[in-house]
């Protein structure tokens, strides 16, 4: 009984979602949208893909709560969600932009250090080599002695390999 009322009321909340605009939901509507459709991306399995209706939904309440309530405590989590989101859908500006608002407008939000990194490594592996330079940098001049920083100072380094070059100097490093 009790998992039927919580289906009943995810599906209402997943109607309320799709049928409005986010910019008519209120803030807890707006809120518990996000959450049932979290719940929902959870389901799927992370080798595949992000349905993109669900994900392109999920990308405008996240944004939207983010626009509405940037002062809130959450905004910069649905801003780092959003981040994953987009790059699940390979939506590689959206990803940037996302993580760039978290970095200029929230500085004391504890996984900051995480965005700086994913945001390098994705545009590292979207070949955005200038663009992940300058994340890498970022991330260093932010960060000079976290644990990741060593391997983020390798990567800089791999960068302007030719991808036969990158595969030898991996297999070279294989071995040892």
């Amino acid at each position: 009984m009790k998992r039927t009322i919580l289906s009943i009321a995810a599906a209402t909340l997943l109607v309320v979602a799709c049928n409005h605009t986010p910019k008519e939901l209120t803030h807890d509507q707006l809120h518990d949208s996000i959450e049932v459709l979290e719940t929902q991306l959870q389901k799927v399995s992370p080798i595949d893909p992000v349905d993109t209706a669900l994900g392109n939904n999920m990308l405008a309440l996240c944004l939207q709560y983010a626009d509405r309530y940037p002062d809130d405590t959450l905004a910069a989590h649905y801003l780092h969600r959003a981040a994953y989101i987009a790059l699940s859908m390979d939506l590689i500006d959206d990803m940037v932009a996302c993580y760039d608002r978290i970095i200029d407008n929230y500085p004391d939000y504890e996984k900051l250090d995480e965005c700086y990194y994913e945001k390098g490594i994705a545009l590292d592996n979207a070949g955005r080599k200038d663009q992940a330079r300058k994340a890498y940098q970022d991330f260093l001049d932010e960060y000079p002695d976290h644990f990741l920083a060593d391997d983020i100072r390798k990567a800089i380094s791999l960068l302007d390999m030719s991808d036969e070059l990158l595969l030898e100097f991996l297999n070279q490093n294989g071995e040892k």
